[in-house]
């Protein structure tokens, strides 16, 4: 006989199956902290996804390049590791480090801007703007496409993939 049970018990222990086995841990209620460094996180992460998803539906080739950034994010991902989480290392880096740099880069640019909203707006899908917030749940100013554009194309030049972004953004086509 064989007994196959999921779900909460008591509040205070999960039945799960996991791999093929039948497995029971203490029910965890996660802390969800709101600090300046959690929602920071947050927020790169609410980038790096808008990028997977644009990465991951487009069929368009930046700069002349001979394939779409997927499959050549495909090819740059170490043995084992996928597509997006190479993605995601690349826009963050060590201790979102790469990311630090993108966003300071961008500030210089300021000029620009407006070339990469362009940008960004005429790609297909369109890259979209980035929801922000504050510690403690506040809705803060969203991310413009055109600064999400420009951190995926900082990602894609970390990884060895594009040229680092300038004042003008890259053509797709």
């Amino acid at each position: 006989m064989s007994m196959n049970a999921s779900g909460a018990f008591a509040g205070t222990l999960v039945f799960a199956n996991r791999k093929g086995q039948n497995v029971v841990r203490n029910l965890v209620i996660p802390a969800n902290p709101m600090s300046t460094d959690q929602v920071t996180a947050r927020n790169i992460v609410r980038v790096c996804g808008a990028a997977q998803k644009f990465a991951n539906v487009s069929t368009l080739k930046g700069d002349s390049r001979a394939s779409t950034d997927k499959a050549l994010l495909i090819a740059a991902a170490p043995n084992g590791q996928t597509w997006n989480s190479t993605l995601v290392k690349g826009m963050t880096g060590a201790q979102a480090l790469v990311y630090a740099a993108a966003t300071t880069l961008w500030g210089t640019l300021s000029a620009s801007h407006a070339a990469w909203e362009s940008a960004a707006g005429g790609l297909t899908p369109v890259f979209p703007e980035v929801a922000q917030y504050l510690a403690n749940n506040v809705a803060d100013t969203p991310m413009t496409a055109g600064e999400a554009f420009f951190h995926y194309q900082y990602g894609l030049y970390s990884l060895g993939i594009a040229a680092i972004p300038t004042g003008t953004p890259p053509t797709y086509a």
